[in-house]
């Protein structure tokens, strides 16, 4: 049986990187925030992430179901979104799930759903994701329900790691 902290560390990489990731390819301008002519301006960025630790916050009674699981993870740009080049530092996101479900000793065979909240700040403001009752599978989709600042008003998703790559895509729908 293997240690709690491996489950935990497994369950996590399948979930954040699984879950902050998209498919590649996707990206699309994201310079120019919405117009104001009353259409909605729709626009797809795709971003590299580097995970930070995952912290695991433990809810009695003992075991997997109801932990919330937090993460950091910082967004680079994949081309030339946000009118900076390749490879450059935007942004970050704050991603956290509360699990209904439990996993294998190994991590593995994890069965249930759980909520995920996400807060990303972008350059020129942030966006705000719920997903609740998402089974444990990829890919993730959390709708958007939030923004400040040229992501006033924004709807849309964010797709989390259909490919199991280290990248996030967010399908916006801007006023």
């Amino acid at each position: 049986m293997l240690p709690m902290r491996k489950r935990v560390a497994a369950l996590a990489l399948l979930l954040v990187v699984a879950g902050v990731a998209v498919a590649a390819g996707q990206g699309a301008d994201s310079k120019g925030a919405a117009k104001k002519s009353g259409k909605v301006n729709s626009q797809s960025i795709t971003l590299r992430i580097i995970q930070g630790v995952t912290v695991r916050h433990p809810h009695p009674p003992n075991g997997d179901a109801g932990d919330v699981f937090s993460v950091d993870l910082t967004l680079f740009t994949i081309k030339n979104d946000f009118d900076t080049a390749p490879n450059t530092r935007v942004g970050n996101t704050h991603f956290s799930y509360l699990l209904h479900g439990s996993c294998s000793d190994a991590g593995t065979g994890c069965k249930g759903t759980v909520d995920i909240e996400t807060n990303t700040k972008l350059p020129g403001g942030t966006l705000t994701a719920v997903a609740k009752g998402t089974p444990i599978r990829q890919p993730f989709v959390v709708q958007i329900n939030g923004g400040t600042g040229r992501f006033k008003g924004a709807k849309g998703n964010i797709v989390i790691a259909p490919d199991g790559a280290p990248r996030t895509v967010f399908n916006l729908k801007l006023p």
